[in-house]
């Protein structure tokens, strides 16, 4: 057994005793195994089981522990067998625990919700709960999804009130010119920073209640201690004997140029530079002597530099070499650059003071903006869960009452803990003392910690394990096991990962050094770790553009990536020996996936993937043709969606249909061109009967705005088209759904507000494809984290992340001498150069924390590399430079990695292995196929409409397909499918009318004055006064015929339950249905319902043959009234014949 086998094996007994313990665990160590463990034996010792406390971050990894302590409990009760030694452990102190459990009558197994496994956003939920007063609540309020309206009002609010309730005040002033009279700027900075007020909100207060002097005082000793410390690196690259080397040089060459020269201050230079800020000035000059402007040591003096080119002066230029060339790192002497002057912090006094002033005021007006709104941010849930722990006058009633209730504390992901999450964390265990009998037990691994975009501060992991938590010290012990990866996947992150890591660990930068581990699994054959090194040519100028590179070359790459990516994960399926067996493809930001997603669906459909919060939901098809109907709704002008409309699957127009339709009219409406009839004449066939489609739906939407809820009318007009018939699979139902459920909560008052709508879809992603089988995943690495996979592939290693935007204002909290010490800095507007007297000290931070970026891209990296059990695959494309040269790109994976494989990569790049990458790839031959309903969908719905459809000569309905192929008959119905249809709706209106009327009111005298009223009504569908005039009386005498026949006479009786146009909607998986039913009531006990139908019906044929061509029509409509416990009975009511026909009787059980 190796030490560190022997450390890890000591660690987890010691994990199990009554006392205090930070634990470092590393990936794969089975740490939810230990926390497991440690829980059962605490449940064996309290008197009741919520005096235990487990918290993690995620939902996810508070369910797994509670479900694994569950069957510990359930296994040990029922005896199931178990042979490996750590659940033999696990057995022993779940025994133990069910015992106790018995004795105390806990009845734990049936009673699971006393097990108190939470996360710590739910506990500072359940804090608010419980102090709601405290914790400035009056109740539990709703938490906002997306704040950031709420954000904006804040910022403007304070603004507002600085400058109208306050005139003397010149906080505004200041702050504005700070940022060049910007105000728009000032806000949006002002609620970027709301937003995280969780991370500067506690060093503002401290801030705020300093005096000038004070806060001055306090932030020097803070930046000399970081500036030391910099300059303390210096130091061993330019050690005192170097220095004294240089001197005469360094004199010399100041001499002999101006006294304004950049190494000026090195003319009577003649002590050591120590590592002291007063030093700061003689350091820079000192850089300027030995750095060129790119930051790389001199390879050439001249006299501009200082050094004449007399032959008498050459023993001081070989002199000046023989230093230059035993140097190391010019990147640490060039960081001199970046240290600030002493004096810059004075400057900036004035502004902190006022944007600190500005913060402080946003956030007090945030609180009332959440309070008129009803919501709040999860922040302020956990601001106030410490506000109920702690007042004014120190701890609360509750916090006393929790005190003593809480005997231990479990906390895992500790590595992951915030500023704020640790202070709840203090004032949970305030009153403890190290000998009274209760624990504190924090689990985490430092080398995964990567959530500094959530204010997780890796320096809480380490500073607890030096000096514990709060009072209460803790003894760290430390795993090394791990039982997931394979020995080869093992030792290649060992090796590699040893020389990536910062070589020690540092508080104030974020570094963790690397804990080397070992495997506990077998050897075997062929897995382990495979580089993919995808090397491309450089890219050729083209003269003929002022030298520029070949177009798209970066998009192509991408593409070429794309391509080799997705045929490896084709073969690595196509090898599964286990049907469950998981392919991982993990990368640092979502974009860097969406060239693959299009290759897969492009070429590889038969490929099932579920991509976890990867796609955008306006990135879906269906969600922006659903998108473009509802702004073509809203806005008839914008010509853009429209034509979207027409293209969209529903109606799917071909290019040359939208040409005629729309080309060479830049002034009319789409929607006005629709109606043209003279561009109409020059679409096909095909396309104008599917324009007559949309045409009509649309012009239903249009009568019925305004006169139900925005949702129901958007999205019924959405069926009405026919988007559910569109949709491929159930992914899609849900995507659009969701977009549906995102414009009911946008619209408010019958208003929608599309810039709102557009904006909120930004934030929302795509659900994952339920249909796959989960065997390939795509997720981003802090996604991954936790998660396990047979084979881990990361591509796109050689991309860069997207900049980071600056911030009203930096913190920086810095250790000195054990003391935490606060740093700030305003926004800089102007950059600095390098050869300036002094950076800036906004810059400084921001460079401090681009170092603790950057040591967390390392954890990142390895974070990713330990989710595999098998294979890990690095994948990179690397174009050569223009010398043959290969570098990876800045702040890439792959420049991290690049110690540990570049080796690999140059071999490739000498090799040109042209095997490894595609030569080329034109996308620009991709031709997409227009995707759109059969057009022989519309026909047989017009034809049903008429009561003319024969299946036998139009065939069955098809389904959603490229087919463009129309009915010979399509010619010769076309014209008059279009009137017909208008002519039924108006004598449904009618038919509506009359049932809420008296009969004695339709009178002779009354159809002659409606006559003229119907032909208006058809002329302004766009039909000629004629065909008008000639549609309305046939109108008229179906209903005269109707109304004065029997059959009519007992349908619009004034029955129980009588209903017209009755408007129902009906929810199923796949979509949600509108029917309208023409006519229903209740008579005798039986629920009728009747469908009208104006139609001139072939006089061989029987109505009832007519009639039982809607049956698959009624019934829908009768199992809307399955519940109902009545019987049902439908039928056709003939308009133009007077006639009821009954089609069936059914019943059903309610």
């Amino acid at each position: 057994m190796t030490d560190l086998n022997v450390q890890d094996a000591a660690s987890r007994i010691r994990a199990l005793e009554h006392a205090s313990f930070i634990v470092e665990a590393p990936a794969g160590a089975g740490k939810t195994e230990l926390l497991t463990q440690r829980y059962l034996k605490l449940l064996a010792t309290v008197n009741e089981p919520e005096e235990i406390i487990a918290l993690t971050f995620t939902n996810k990894a508070a369910t797994e522990m509670r479900n694994r302590i569950l069957l510990s409990l359930a296994h040990a009760e029922q005896k199931t067998p178990e042979t490996a030694p750590h659940k033999l452990v696990t057995r022993s102190l779940a025994e133990a625990a069910l015992k106790h459990s018995n004795i105390k009558q806990w009845q734990i197994i049936s009673q699971p919700s006393r097990l108190r496994i939470l996360t710590i956003d739910a506990l500072c939920s359940s804090l608010t709960r419980q102090m709601p007063l405290l914790s400035r609540f009056g109740g539990q309020p709703m938490v906002s999804d997306d704040a950031d309206t709420h954000y904006n009002d804040a910022a403007r609010h304070a603004i507002a009130e600085i400058m109208h309730e306050t005139k003397t005040d010149d906080t505004v002033t200041t702050a504005l010119r700070y940022l060049d009279n910007n105000a728009e700027k000032l806000t949006e900075l002002l609620a970027k920073m709301l937003a995280r007020r969780d991370q500067w909100l506690p060093m503002a207060v401290r801030l705020h209640g300093l005096e000038p002097e004070a806060m001055l005082a306090s932030t020097e000793h803070a930046l000399r201690s970081l500036i030391a410390d910099d300059l303390q690196v210096a130091l061993q690259v330019l050690p005192a004997r170097v220095q004294a080397a240089l001197m005469p040089l360094a004199r010399f060459a100041a001499s002999n140029l101006a006294h304004d020269a950049d190494i000026a201050p090195l003319l009577d230079w003649q002590t050591t530079l120590n590592a002291d800020a007063d030093d700061l000035i003689a350091w820079r000059a000192l850089a300027n002597l030995l750095l060129t402007k790119k930051g790389k040591y001199r390879e050439r003096i001249t006299v501009k530099e200082g050094f004449p080119a007399d032959k008498e002066h050459k023993s001081k230029k070989d002199d000046f070499f023989a230093i230059i060339n035993c140097l190391e790192s010019s990147d640490v002497v060039d960081n001199i650059y970046n240290l600030p002057a002493i004096s810059a912090l004075a400057d900036s006094q004035q502004v902190i003071l006022a944007l600190t002033k500005l913060l402080m005021l946003a956030s007090t007006h945030l609180w009332a903006v959440f309070q008129a709104a009803g919501e709040v941010d999860f922040v302020a849930i956990a601001q106030s869960a410490q506000q109920a722990l702690e007042n004014e006058q120190g701890a609360t009633d509750l916090a006393l009452k929790l005190d003593y209730k809480i005997s231990h504390l479990l906390i895992d992901e500790f590595q992951d803990t915030s500023p704020v999450q640790m202070g709840l964390i203090k004032k949970l265990i305030e009153g403890w003392q190290p000998d009274d009998g209760r624990t504190l037990f924090c689990v985490g691994d430092p080398m995964q910690s990567i959530y500094r975009f959530r204010k997780s501060d890796v320096g809480l992991f380490l500073q607890a394990s030096e000096f514990g938590v709060g009072h209460l010290p803790l003894t760290r012990l430390q795993l090394s096991r791990n039982n997931r990866s394979q020995p080869a996947v093992v030792d290649w992150v060992n090796q590699a990962f040893k020389q990536v890591f910062p070589a020690c660990d540092s508080v104030n930068q974020g570094a963790i050094s690397y804990r080397e581990f070992t495997a506990t699994r077998s050897h075997i054959a062929n897995e382990g770790v495979v580089i993919h090194p995808l090397i491309l040519p450089a890219a050729t100028k083209n003269t003929e553009d002022d030298g520029a590179s070949d177009a798209n070359t970066t998009s192509n790459i991408k593409q070429l990536e794309a391509s080799y990516v997705a045929d490896l994960i084709v073969k690595l399926h196509a090898q599964q020996v286990r049907p469950a067996q998981k392919i991982a493809v993990l990368v640092r930001n979502r974009s860097h996936l969406k060239e693959l997603v299009s290759e897969i669906r492009r070429n590889h459909a038969h490929l099932t993937f579920q991509a976890v919060e990867i796609e955008h939901l306006n990135a879906r098809q269906t969600v922006q043709d659903a998108l473009s109907l509802v702004c073509a709704l809203l806005h008839r002008a914008d010509r853009t969606h429209w034509l979207n409309v027409l293209r969209a699957p529903w109606c799917g127009l071909t290019l040359a249909d939208l040409h005629a339709l729309a080309a060479n009219n830049q002034r009319d409406t789409i929607w006005s061109a629709m109606h043209d009839e003279s561009r109409l004449q020059h679409m096909s066939a095909d396309g104008r009967l599917r324009l007559t489609h949309v045409k009509g739906v649309l012009s239903q939407a249009f009568n019925g705005q305004g006169r139900m809820p925005v949702r129901r009318w958007l999205e019924s007009t959405w069926l009405q088209l026919g988007g559910g018939k569109c949709l491929v699979d159930v992914g899609d139902n849900r995507d659009v759904q969701v977009f549906f459920d995102l414009v009911e909560k946008i619209s408010c008052s019958g208003h929608l507000d599309i810039a709102a709508l557009e904006l909120a879809m930004q934030k929302l992603y795509a659900k994952p494809d339920i249909d796959a089988d989960g065997s390939v995943q795509f997720l981003t690495i802090h996604k991954s984290k936790g998660l396990e996979f047979d084979t881990v592939i990361l591509p796109a290693l050689n991309r860069k992340p997207r900049q980071a935007d600056n911030e009203l204002v930096l913190w920086q909290e810095v250790v000195v001498d054990h003391e935490l010490h606060l740093i700030a800095a305003p926004h800089s507007v102007k950059s600095v150069s390098k050869k300036n007297a002094s950076a800036n000290v906004y810059d400084y931070i921001k460079s401090l924390e681009k170092t603790r970026a950057s040591n967390e891209i390392v954890r990142l990296l390895y974070v990713a590399a330990t989710r595999t059990e098998r294979q890990l695959h690095l994948i990179a494309s690397v174009q050569l430079n223009l010398s043959d040269e290969i570098k990876p790109e800045a702040n890439s994976l792959l420049h991290v990695l690049w110690p540990a494989v570049a080796a690999e990569f140059q071999q490739a790049a000498v090799q040109e292995n042209k095997e490894a990458t595609p030569s080329t790839l034109d996308i620009s031959q991709f031709k997409p196929q227009l995707q759109r309903l059969h057009s022989s969908e519309f026909l047989v719905e017009f034809l049903v409409g008429l009561g003319q459809y024969d299946a036998k000569k139009y065939g069955a309905s098809p389904s959603f397909s490229a087919e463009t192929n129309v009915p010979a008959s399509v010619n010769e119905i076309l014209s008059a499918v279009d009137f017909h249809r208008h002519c039924g709706i108006l004598a449904h209106l009618y038919m509506e009318l009359i049932a809420k009327t008296p009969r004695q009111d339709w009178a002779q005298s009354r159809w002659t004055q409606c006559l003229p009223a119907m032909q208006k009504w058809l002329m302004r569908q766009g039909y000629a006064a004629k065909l008008a005039e000639q549609g309305a009386i046939a109108v008229r005498d179906a209903l005269q015929t109707t109304l004065n026949s029997e059959a009519g006479q007992w349908v619009l009786k004034n029955h129980s339950q009588a209903a017209s146009e009755l408007s129902l909607m009906q929810a199923t998986e796949m979509e949600v249905k509108k029917h309208v039913l023409d006519r229903t009531f209740v008579e005798n006990g039986t629920r009728w319902i009747v469908d009208y139908k104006l139609s001139n019906v072939d006089e061989s044929l029987d109505l009832k043959e007519v009639a039982e061509q809607h049956r698959p029509q009624l019934e829908r409509y009768a199992s809307l009234f399955a519940s109902g416990g009545l019987p049902i009975k439908t039928a056709v009511l003939f308009l133009t014949q007077g006639q009821l026909v009954e089609v069936s009787n059914l019943f059903f059980n309610a």
